[in-house]
């Protein structure tokens, strides 16, 4: 695994040190995520003060600062994480994430434990985010619409493997893998008359630490044939920027 060209696992432990600067991540569960016991200031200056970044008073402006720039107010820093609602928990988690002025961040699922109402809140800051500080997002979700509204690229993934990866509108416009087009078929149509054709899988999904031979997919998909049994897919290029791992693929279930 590379970042910035340098291979992460190959690094000495001060090595890594600076890098993980650069590299934040926002956790699922903004619940779990927060220290009960600690102020949130202190949750968001732990990375200042890991990091060394300023004196004391330079700290708390910049943990100020933070708080106003992801929508709370200064006096929130004084308050403990049970004293406010989910979504500004997930705020908080944000400002941890962007206080170190980060150029990547892992999003792991940051809006899954939020009201549907409090999610678009959400989802419009860290696009605001994204353009003021110029971020990088690698945005992990099982919402397909969230996915859309959110992304430049789309990876798909089967059994810890990527099946399909394109450009946003050519992913959703064109899905190439009988997986994305089973994934595409769920997504909810907001028109009470407007039906979609579903596609269900047949099968369970097979256990990722003992993976079927050959394709990963092939026990559930509708179009494999004995190659698929045999051999895994290579992830090839099959259009422009238009990657897939499939024998069959472009096949319409």
């Amino acid at each position: 695994m590379e970042f910035n060209g340098k291979n992460i696992f190959a690094l000495q432990k001060k090595e890594m040190k600076p890098l993980r600067r650069d590299m934040q991540i926002i956790f699922q569960d903004p619940y779990a995520s927060l220290n009960p016991r600690r102020p949130v200031s202190d949750s968001i200056m732990a990375g200042l003060n890991i990091h060394k970044i300023g004196t004391r008073d330079e700290r708390a402006d910049k943990v100020m600062d933070i708080l106003q720039t992801v929508g709370l107010e200064q006096y929130h820093a004084h308050r403990y994480p049970h004293e406010f609602s989910g979504g500004q928990r997930q705020r908080i988690g944000i400002a941890r994430a962007i206080v170190l002025r980060p150029t990547f961040i892992l999003c792991d699922e940051p809006v899954s434990a939020l009201d549907v109402s409090i999610q678009s809140q959400v989802l419009n800051l860290l696009q605001d985010l994204q353009e003021e500080f110029g971020l990088t997002y690698l945005f992990i979700a099982h919402n397909l619409s969230v996915v859309e509204h959110i992304s430049d690229r789309v990876a798909v993934m089967y059994l810890g493997k990527f099946v399909e990866l394109a450009p946003r509108q050519e992913l959703y416009r064109n899905p190439l893998h009988p997986y994305t087009q089973a994934l595409m078929s769920a997504i909810p149509i907001p028109k009470p008359n407007l039906e979609r054709e579903r596609i269900i899988l047949p099968g369970e999904v097979p256990s990722p630490l003992n993976p079927p031979a050959g394709c990963r997919m092939h026990p559930r998909c509708p179009i494999a044939v004995e190659r698929c049994s045999l051999e895994e897919p290579e992830f090839l290029e099959d259009g422009p920027a238009h990657w897939v791992a499939c024998f069959r693929a472009g096949v319409r279930l």
